[in-house]
């Protein structure tokens, strides 16, 4: 499998996680999934994602802290994250101050493989 044809999930909630792999199947997407923000860093390390979903509420390091990684390793070529949250994501928008993709945490399939698509769009 390339690393192309690969979607991190860095989320803590099972059923959420489990959703989302079922997007990225949808779209003939391996998932790898990281439980917290360390455990992402980790795999971010070791491989490339086409796709990668972060959680920004996430234990032990937080989805703004993948970020803080993410920008440093890449810059602001952020077009491929996608950063989920049940908070209000205008303040989440002020918070990470960036055009990021920012969706509200669900657990509708469509709604995430629409936003996976469109990262993978952003990657090409």
């Amino acid at each position: 499998m390339r690393d192309d044809d690969k979607l991190l999930i860095v989320e803590d909630n099972p059923l959420i996680a489990a959703a989302i792999e079922k997007a990225g199947e949808r779209l003939r997407l391996q998932s790898d999934i990281a439980t917290d923000g360390w455990e992402a860093i980790e795999m971010l390390r070791e491989g490339s994602y086409r796709a990668i979903l972060i959680d920004a509420d996430l234990p032990l390091h937080s989805g703004y802290g993948v970020l803080s990684y993410l920008r440093e390793e890449n810059g602001n070529h952020l077009g491929n994250v996608i950063l989920m949250t049940s908070a209000d994501t205008t303040a989440v928008r002020r918070r990470v101050n960036e055009p990021l993709q920012i969706i509200m945490k669900t657990e509708v399939v469509d709604e995430i493989a629409e936003a996976v698509t469109s990262a993978c769009r952003a990657e090409r």
